[in-house]
């Protein structure tokens, strides 16, 4: 049976439910799952119930974003205490950044696209079922593109400007310790070995628990070394699709895809 540690629903920026995504997890002999939503844990009391319908175990999982030396990084936590009034805040504080930074793209696109307005856009209700993010529906809605792909990767690229706010992945690391949870970094990417076991030394240094080894977008050689320093370095090896339902078909970012075994992984303190 195969684990799918990575994955999203309506809950944020995905086109699956939750019942979706444990239907869809059961047809690919997913047996682990864990849904790690943006700044949102919302989906969960949902997922519990389909898991335990179909015999599928789930861990809490969350996407947030940290900093490290001024760059941006998405990062994970497994299995913290969802009542921790740390944890809490922080999500809380993330997912209000969030909102406040759509606020400021349409905000923006009002200059250039006079039919908009930042009022109408914080009075539209965006269909929940539809997931994914406001901004883009309501840019469809409003005449400006004609589909979803379109609008969110122009808009974002266009208008978005990060946060200079984040929390920095020792602070981050350090929160979801306290609250009981495994602090993981997501999907690092590709770059030269040298490269990639340094910027590693300086995540683990910071407090980073695991490593999002398995991921659609690794080359074989990545995937290879981030395992290699996990299991060196006594870290957590996690992997997942990154599944966002019907707005990324890209091969490998679905549920399953991967066929991720899960005695492949090392999950110490997340199962």
């Amino acid at each position: 049976m195969y684990a799918d540690l990575h994955i999203h629903s309506t809950f944020s920026d995905s086109t699956r439910t939750p019942e979706d995504i444990v239907h869809e997890a059961k047809k690919q002999q997913v047996s682990l799952l864990s849904v790690c939503d943006h700044a949102s844990i919302g989906s969960y009391e949902r997922l519990a119930a389909a898991c335990s319908q179909n015999n599928i175990t789930y861990i809490l999982g969350i996407e947030l974003g940290a900093t490290l030396k001024r760059e941006s990084y998405h990062v994970l936590a497994y299995n913290f205490d969802k009542q921790n009034r740390e944890m809490l805040e922080l999500i809380r504080q993330q997912y209000t950044q969030s909102q406040k930074d759509c606020e400021n793209m349409i905000a923006k696109m009002c200059v250039d696209y006079p039919q908009l307005s930042l009022s109408d856009y914080i009075s539209f209700e965006c269909p929940k079922e539809l997931g994914g993010w406001k901004y883009a529906h309501y840019a469809i809605e409003r005449g400006i593109f004609k589909t979803y792909d379109e609008a969110s990767e122009y808009i974002y690229l266009k208008y978005m400007e990060t946060s200079e706010d984040e929390i920095s992945i020792e602070q981050f690391c350090s929160l979801v310790k306290r609250a009981n949870g495994v602090p993981v970094l997501a999907h690092p990417g590709n770059d030269f070995p040298d490269k990639l076991r340094s910027f590693l030394h300086d995540m683990q240094d910071n407090g980073i628990a695991g490593i999002e080894c398995f991921y659609p977008s690794h080359s074989k050689e990545s995937t290879e070394i981030y395992v290699d320093y996990c299991r060196k370095n006594n870290l957590r090896i996690t992997g997942g699709s990154d599944c966002h339902g019907e707005y990324d078909k890209s091969e490998g970012f679905t549920i399953g895809a991967l066929h991720i075994p899960v005695d492949m992984l090392n999950l110490r303190g997340i199962v």
